[in-house]
């Protein structure tokens, strides 16, 4: 017959089993929590055109330059962040370019960077666009200069940025998840927003 004490003994050691296994398997987990390898394409309407490869230069007056599209173009990524990265605006809304709510996403997220540029021929008029990600989630827009140049280390390794804000007649619908739309109101010079996302 078992003791009283060998009970006592096999429920000591399963409960210590019990209790170890789900922290190492949670630690395992996130290890593993790597992204695949690539970032995702999303769907673009509403006059936003995909660019692949994206610009070489983006400087005002380019070959982007257009009175009937913005772009956007893939920067990076899976890349997982070596410090946190401050943004504009992390939360669900309907803003300017002005808007400065601020938010930060934290060191270690693995993220991907697009960008979206917009920029009229006749330096007058509206240019419009929207995005929509299908399995990945907007962890933060970034549309200041001093941001969008505090986020270099997210640019295209291919591209030469001339890095420009977007304005208070502009203006930007985030729905909190994987969309975003925008209007861009000229006088001169370019618009242009960073969004990073989570990985798919």
């Amino acid at each position: 017959m078992t003791s009283r004490r060998n009970l006592l003994k096999a429920g000591a050691v399963a409960g210590a089993s019990a209790w170890i296994a789900p922290s190492v398997l949670a630690i395992d987990r996130v290890g593993a929590a790597a992204p695949s390898s690539i970032c995702e394409v999303p769907s673009v309407s509403d006059g936003a055109m995909w660019l692949d490869p994206p610009p070489p230069v983006l400087l005002e007056g380019g070959a982007y330059d257009s009175n009937v599209n913005t772009f956007v173009f893939a920067e990076q990524g899976p890349v997982q962040l070596t410090s946190p990265i401050t943004v504009n605006r992390t939360t669900a809304g309907t803003f300017g370019g002005t808007s400065n709510p601020g938010g930060t996403i934290p060191a270690g997220t693995w993220v991907c960077s697009y960008f979206i540029v917009g920029d009229r021929l006749d330096d007058s008029g509206i240019l419009t666009g929207a995005l929509s990600f299908g399995s990945s989630s907007i962890l933060g827009l970034i549309y200041r200069r001093d941001l969008l140049l505090a986020s270099a280390s997210l640019a295209n390794p291919g591209v030469t940025y001339d890095y420009r804000p977007m304005e208070s007649n502009d203006q930007m619908i985030f729905d909190g998840g994987g969309s975003l739309s925008w209007s861009m109101n000229f006088g001169g010079g370019l618009d242009e927003i960073r969004i990073i996302t989570t990985c798919p």
